[in-house]
């Protein structure tokens, strides 16, 4: 089912000319605002749909998507999974079903909490939390690969702006691998650490 990302689509195209009608000073920073929320949303959705593809490759089924914050673009459902898309390219989060997530570790889960157990099908939680950032980073090479292509459009021109905008928020996600307050890296020094005491509990004599 293509509305989503159909919709999104057509928001930032219609964004782009309304900033190209505008007059003088108006019409700058209309269009400054229309690329920053399409680089933006380039960079989410590279990051989020990173997650989700990840954990359905490794058979791990999931509840819901969140892509955007702020007023609802449209909220429902795509086969079992959940959508809920805003207009703000600034909050995406790929929840996993409870079941599932528990049979790779996670545990005690509740909004914003959980901890994490290491066990034989945890080695699929590292890869999923990892998924979003490697995601970006190829965002970043096919974006690159695109300027390149398309003579390399320079600062100030509509597609050269866009392209690296785009090119940046991407490497902002891949950014997200590094250990913060609720990144994607703290998920993984979780999963580590967890992975430590297991092999540390297994090493001590019965």
């Amino acid at each position: 089912m293509n509305l989503p990302g159909g919709t999104g689509r057509t928001m930032l195209a219609r964004l782009i000319e309304l900033a190209s009608a505008m007059p003088g000073p108006l019409e700058h920073t209309a269009r400054t605002v229309a690329i920053f929320i399409a680089g933006s949303w380039i960079a989410l959705l590279f990051h989020e749909l990173g997650h989700a593809f990840a954990a359905l490759a490794l058979g791990v089924r999931i509840w819901g998507i969140r892509l955007g914050a702020g007023p609802i673009l449209w909220r429902g459902t795509v086969g079992e999974c959940r959508v809920h898309l805003a207009i703000l390219p600034f909050l995406g989060a790929v929840h996993l079903l409870d079941e599932d997530a528990c049979a790779i570790g996670y545990r005690d889960i509740v909004a914003g909490r959980w901890r994490f157990e290491w066990g034989p099908r945890a080695w699929r939680a590292p890869v999923i939390s990892a998924s979003g950032g490697v995601s970006n980073l190829v965002g970043v090479l096919l974006l690159g690969a695109w300027w390149n292509w398309m003579g390399q459009p320079p600062v100030g021109t509509l597609l050269g702006d866009l392209l690296l905008f785009a090119m940046a928020s991407n490497f902002a996600g891949y950014l997200n691998l590094l250990p913060g307050f609720r990144s994607d890296g703290s998920h993984l020094l979780a999963h580590l650490s967890a992975a430590a005491r297991f092999r540390q509990e297994l090493a001590r004599p019965a």
